[in-house]
């Protein structure tokens, strides 16, 4: 018999009044839906909140769940949970499009950055941005405000100037910030030398309608052989206080504010505009390879 004190229950939870289900086994440790809206409670989701998540469900421990679509589906009912009725979740559902030639079709293009954002952006109730490269889905009360958009993929009306302004909260749900793409949008609101403004154009399907449309992408030379390291910016995420951390099982989920990291990341590129890109990189751009 598997006995749980019920001073370890979650805020809003009770042993009455939901069935738990078991997400991960970890080390001979059941991890639940119910821990994990614990861990979220503890790296500060409130309810209310917006959250934008990068997610890798592989490292947290082995799936306990045999059905893919109930263990994702908790996963999903968890981060809604955690931000109540009030709140707003959204994940990327890049299914990067045009880049690769082919029409962006809003409800069919996959999303090509994990099974959790794919099996999300076709829930009930989620809506996905016009965007056809970097999409993303969204369900809650903000939804609307933070799918309009402008044709321009990172700055300024994009979907990542959306989430800065509307206090969105970035969770790296066992993913570093090497994954986190709202560092391109501050690339390019600071107009970093590495990167260009580059215009895309294609097809958006919407249902029955097929229509020609173009965005604006801050993207890199591929001459030149750039590469980012975003992860560079988490000491300094902690150093600030504005990173709060949770280990869940084998991984750890990392949370911190959208304009927190904007203006970590803004001050670390006016002291360096090369911060965010790997040595090597750094070193071809100034001339010392």
């Amino acid at each position: 018999m598997l006995l749980i004190s019920l001073s370890f229950l979650p805020f809003g939870r009770s042993l009455f009044n939901k069935n738990m289900t078991l997400l991960y086994t970890c080390d001979e440790e059941d991890l639940t839906d119910s821990d994990l809206l614990r861990a979220l409670r503890e790296v500060g989701v409130a309810e209310g909140d917006m959250l934008f998540i990068h997610s890798d469900i592989a490292v947290f421990g082995k799936l306990a769940t045999p059905n893919k679509d109930t263990f994702l589906s908790a996963l999903i009912e968890t981060f809604k949970e955690s931000v109540g009725e009030d709140g707003t979740v959204t994940f990327p559902a890049f299914s990067f499009s045009w880049g690769k030639g082919e029409a962006f079709d809003v409800q069919k293009s996959r999303s090509t950055v994990g099974s959790l954002s794919e099996f999300f952006r076709q829930q009930p109730g989620v809506k996905r941005s016009l965007q056809p490269m970097h999409s993303i889905a969204a369900w809650g009360k903000r939804t609307n405000e933070v799918l309009t958009i402008s044709k321009d993929t990172f700055g300024k009306g994009s979907v990542f100037d959306n989430l800065r302004k509307l206090n969105a909260k970035i969770v790296m749900f066992g993913v570093d910030f090497e994954y986190c793409t709202f560092l391109i949008h501050v690339e390019q609101m600071h107009k970093v030398p590495y990167r260009f403004l580059k215009t895309f154009t294609g097809s958006i399907i919407e249902g029955n309608e097929t229509r020609k449309d173009w965005c604006t992408y801050f993207a890199r030379p591929l001459e030149q052989e750039v590469d980012n390291e975003m992860q560079k910016i988490e000491p300094h995420l902690r150093a600030s206080h504005a990173l709060h951390e949770k280990t869940f099982g084998n991984g750890t989920i990392k949370v911190v504010r959208a304009a927190d990291l904007y203006d970590i990341a803004m001050r670390l590129l006016d002291e360096d505009p090369y911060f965010l890109l790997a040595q090597h990189s750094i070193d071809k751009l100034r001339g010392n390879v």
